[in-house]
């Protein structure tokens, strides 16, 4: 069989892809060709070649997207829509909302990360249960799964990993540290991204709050560099107003990361009160109490990523995420040739 999966990775440029080169997309193609699987890779820029796929994969809304919604004939095609902003009621574009219902509604399976996906799936956007199949992202353990190790000095790093994008929430993690400052004078926070639109908004938000000298807009970091950050800072902290299942979670899970979150989207299928700390989205004084109240314990923290790898290697691994993935295929296939 030959599948075909489209992402926006694919229409990055080669460097952009190199330094970037684990996502959704490349670890599903990757997995798939270790099962012998047929695949080709595609951006949603590219021309798409439907003539010797079995089968259409398409990861975001994008062009790609609506090309095969709105053709007749195509093969069976799949949609993971990676979409954080609708299930969380943030703002989408004009274009977005004109034409995600007809994709949604056009494509034959569509692939929720987490079951609050599935719920606002089937309750906002009217989809048939049995046309949702929820498969959560799974981690890369070959980089990710590590044991969190002590530091070599006693420290209070926390870590910021996400898009400098308002959605990402870091400008309420900014505003929670000086009362966290307050209370452990020594915090450092480290901030990795990937582009830099907004970085000279977040400076200035820095440079007003005086927390010149204890942040560090660190920039890019390649996986492995960034599994090593997971996996000896303090805290990790996910501040973000939506996702819908978070690959930075799971990755600081995977390290044995002590996590803060927001209780948006799936994070509460990924955390639990063993595993994590969940806080409201939008609310910099509860961020500070939960950050400054694992600073102070570190057993606690200890114990919590402990369990958090454990859950992460049970429930988020590779492994379940291509079996769910080739079971979902080989029934659209089955049915199609039924139905032929």
């Amino acid at each position: 069989m030959r599948i075909c999966i489209v992402g926006g990775i694919f229409d990055k440029p080669a460097e952009y892809r190199a330094q970037h080169s684990i996502s959704p997309e490349t670890v599903l193609a990757g997995g798939l060709r270790r099962r012998g699987w047929k695949v080709v890779e595609c951006g949603h820029a590219d021309p798409l070649d439907l003539a010797d796929c079995d089968l259409v994969h398409v990861h975001h809304f994008g062009r790609a997207a609506l090309r095969l919604a709105a053709r007749k004939q195509r093969p069976p095609f799949v949609l993971t829509t990676h979409d954080p902003f609708s299930m969380n009621r943030l703002p989408v574009g004009w274009k977005r909302r004109l034409t995600d219902r007809l994709v949604l509604h056009r494509a034959d399976k569509v692939v929720a990360l987490s079951n609050a996906e599935r719920e606002f799936l089937m309750r906002r956007r009217r989809l048939a249960p049995e046309r949702i199949a929820v498969i959560p992202n799974g981690i890369n353990s070959a980089i990710f799964d590590r044991p969190a190790e002590p530091p070599a000095s006693p420290g209070n790093l926390l870590l910021f990993v996400g898009q400098l994008k308002d959605f990402k929430g870091l400008g309420y993690l900014l505003d929670a540290m000086p009362a966290v400052r307050r209370s452990f004078p020594d915090v450092q926070l480290q901030i990795v991204y990937q582009t830099d639109a907004q970085l000279d908004r977040y400076l200035e938000q820095t440079a007003w709050l005086r927390l010149n000298g204890c942040v560090d807009f660190a920039g890019s970091r390649t996986a492995a560099a960034l599994a090593q950050l997971y996996s000896t800072t303090a805290i990790v902290v996910a501040p973000s107003l939506g996702e819908c299942l978070s690959t930075v979670v799971l990755e600081a899970m995977c390290c044995g990361a002590a996590v803060v979150a927001t209780d948006v989207g799936g994070i509460r299928e990924q955390l639990d009160d063993e595993t994590g700390v969940i806080v409201p989205p939008r609310d910099a004084d509860a961020l500070a109490h939960a950050i400054r109240a694992l600073l102070a314990d570190h057993d606690r923290r200890h114990k919590m990523g402990a369990a958090a790898r454990k859950k992460a290697r049970a429930q988020f691994n590779i492994q379940k995420m291509i079996d769910r993935h080739v079971r979902l295929y080989e029934g659209l296939l089955y049915s199609d040739e039924r139905a032929a």
